[in-house]
Protein backbone atom coordinates (compact mmCIF):
# COMPACT_ATOMS: atom_id res chain seq x y z
CA UNK A 1 0.00 0.00 0.00
CA UNK A 2 1.55 3.38 -0.70
CA UNK A 3 2.10 5.82 2.06
CA UNK A 4 -0.72 8.53 0.50
CA UNK A 5 -3.19 5.67 1.71
CA UNK A 6 -1.86 5.49 5.54
CA UNK A 7 -0.99 9.51 5.48
CA UNK A 8 -5.11 10.13 4.36
CA UNK A 9 -6.46 7.56 6.91
CA UNK A 10 -3.95 8.84 9.59
CA UNK A 11 -5.48 12.33 9.05
CA UNK A 12 -9.01 11.67 8.65
CA UNK A 13 -8.81 9.70 12.02
CA UNK A 14 -7.04 12.84 13.45
CA UNK A 15 -9.67 15.54 12.23
CA UNK A 16 -12.27 12.84 13.79
CA UNK A 17 -10.72 13.14 17.23
CA UNK A 18 -9.89 17.11 17.19
CA UNK A 19 -13.83 17.40 16.53
CA UNK A 20 -14.74 15.14 18.84
CA UNK A 21 -12.36 16.67 21.59
CA UNK A 22 -13.12 20.15 20.79
CA UNK A 23 -16.66 19.48 21.19
CA UNK A 24 -15.72 18.19 24.61
CA UNK A 25 -13.70 20.73 25.67
CA UNK A 26 -15.38 23.64 24.68
CA UNK A 27 -19.02 22.44 25.60
CA UNK A 28 -22.06 21.72 23.15
CA UNK A 29 -21.15 23.13 19.84
CA UNK A 30 -24.92 22.63 18.85
CA UNK A 31 -26.06 24.63 21.78
CA UNK A 32 -23.49 27.55 20.38
CA UNK A 33 -25.18 27.39 16.72
CA UNK A 34 -28.62 28.01 18.70
CA UNK A 35 -27.42 30.91 20.23
CA UNK A 36 -26.32 32.11 17.03
CA UNK A 37 -29.83 31.50 15.79
CA UNK A 38 -32.55 32.29 18.50
CA UNK A 39 -35.84 31.34 18.26
CA UNK A 40 -37.51 34.75 19.61
CA UNK A 41 -38.06 36.92 16.36
CA UNK A 42 -37.08 39.95 18.57
CA UNK A 43 -33.56 38.32 18.87
CA UNK A 44 -33.00 37.35 15.31
CA UNK A 45 -34.36 40.32 14.16
CA UNK A 46 -31.80 42.16 16.73
CA UNK A 47 -28.98 39.84 15.57
CA UNK A 48 -29.60 40.72 11.60
CA UNK A 49 -29.82 44.44 12.38
CA UNK A 50 -26.14 44.28 13.76
CA UNK A 51 -25.06 42.08 11.10
CA UNK A 52 -25.63 45.14 8.65
CA UNK A 53 -24.56 47.84 10.31
CA UNK A 54 -21.40 46.23 11.39
CA UNK A 55 -19.12 44.08 9.08
CA UNK A 56 -17.06 43.09 12.57
CA UNK A 57 -20.10 41.64 13.76
CA UNK A 58 -20.13 38.01 14.99
CA UNK A 59 -23.27 36.44 15.92
CA UNK A 60 -21.27 33.84 17.30
CA UNK A 61 -19.25 35.48 19.57
CA UNK A 62 -21.45 35.85 22.73
CA UNK A 63 -19.99 38.90 23.42
CA UNK A 64 -21.29 40.56 20.50
CA UNK A 65 -24.58 38.83 20.46
CA UNK A 66 -24.69 40.49 24.36
CA UNK A 67 -23.34 43.96 22.73
CA UNK A 68 -26.16 43.75 20.55
CA UNK A 69 -29.14 42.76 22.33
CA UNK A 70 -28.12 45.49 24.66
CA UNK A 71 -28.20 48.31 22.14
CA UNK A 72 -30.99 47.09 20.06
CA UNK A 73 -33.73 45.84 22.01
CA UNK A 74 -33.28 48.16 24.77
CA UNK A 75 -33.42 51.18 22.18
CA UNK A 76 -36.91 49.41 20.69
CA UNK A 77 -37.87 48.81 24.52
CA UNK A 78 -37.19 52.67 24.69
CA UNK A 79 -39.11 53.50 21.48
CA UNK A 80 -42.03 51.29 22.36
CA UNK A 81 -42.55 52.93 25.82
CA UNK A 82 -42.29 56.76 24.31
CA UNK A 83 -45.44 57.24 22.37
CA UNK A 84 -44.17 60.99 21.13
CA UNK A 85 -41.03 58.82 19.50
CA UNK A 86 -43.82 56.97 17.54
CA UNK A 87 -44.68 60.56 15.58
Amino acid sequence: MPMNYFTMWGMLILMAFGAVGGSLYHGNVLGSVGDAYPSDPAQRHALQHCGEMDVQFSRFSASDRDACYRAVLSAAAHASSNPAAKW
